[in-house]
């Protein structure tokens, strides 16, 4: 009785660490999501750049005001950009070096992006090793239970 006692408490316990692994695979898939999210407004950042600076100066644009309204206004100088460098604090750059940044973080995204697709798959591997072992432990405990019972 003692045993079958410890056996479920281990079962317990590997359900535990199989749920944590879980919940831990969940969050790193919405942290890529995330990343994806912030790659994706990067590009686009980039390319109306590109398209505002093909534009050239003098061209009237309907620039957003919130999500519902737009007013018009008048490209002056498109060479000069400001960009957040983090921490609230922007810094205005030549259009090159704006590019160049919002590039160079992309390249960090995605660098972050991939570390947490490698942790991710180990997860998966630990979830596969723990699931192979509750099905052993789980067959083990049957069998324990069967020969008590005789």
């Amino acid at each position: 009785m003692a045993e079958l006692k410890k056996e479920e408490k281990k079962m317990a316990e590997l359900n535990r660490e199989l749920r944590s692994y879980i919940t831990q695979i969940e969050t790193l898939r919405v942290n890529i999501s995330n990343i994806d999210s912030l790659v994706a407004e990067y590009r686009t950042t980039i390319t109306t750049l590109q398209n505002l600076k093909d534009l050239g100066k003098d061209k009237e644009i309907l620039l957003p005001v919130g999500r519902i309204a737009q007013v018009n206004a008048k490209l002056e100088d498109v060479n000069r950009v400001i960009v957040n460098i983090g921490s609230n604090i922007s810094v205005e750059l030549t259009f090159d070096e704006a590019v160049k940044q919002i590039e160079k973080e992309i390249a960090s995204l995605l660098l972050l992006r991939q570390a947490l697709e490698k942790a991710m798959v180990d997860l998966y591997g630990k979830v596969e090793e723990l699931t192979q072992r509750i099905r052993e432990h789980g067959r083990e405990e049957a069998e324990e239970k069967s020969k008590s019972r005789k």
